[in-house]
């Protein structure tokens, strides 16, 4: 399964739809609505994810954006 690519900076921090993160995670989006509201799915995400990218969802704006922590 081809994993969709980031297209611009923009789009990066734009975050990706539900169906973009499943199809990039290998997953049905069904699963990600069970799963995005979970406290390991940051973890979850980038253990599935082909660049090891860790997720979060943002509930106002309906997107997934990478989580980016430095520390």
């Amino acid at each position: 399964m081809n994993s969709p690519e980031f297209n611009s900076l923009n789009q990066l921090f734009e975050g990706l739809s539900e169906e973009e993160l499943a199809q990039r995670l290998g997953v049905e989006p069904a699963t990600l609505q069970q799963l995005r509201e979970q406290p390991n799915f940051q973890q979850w995400s980038q253990d599935k994810d082909p660049e090891s990218v860790s997720w979060r969802y943002q509930k106002h704006k309906q997107r997934y954006i990478i989580n980016l922590s430095f520390g």
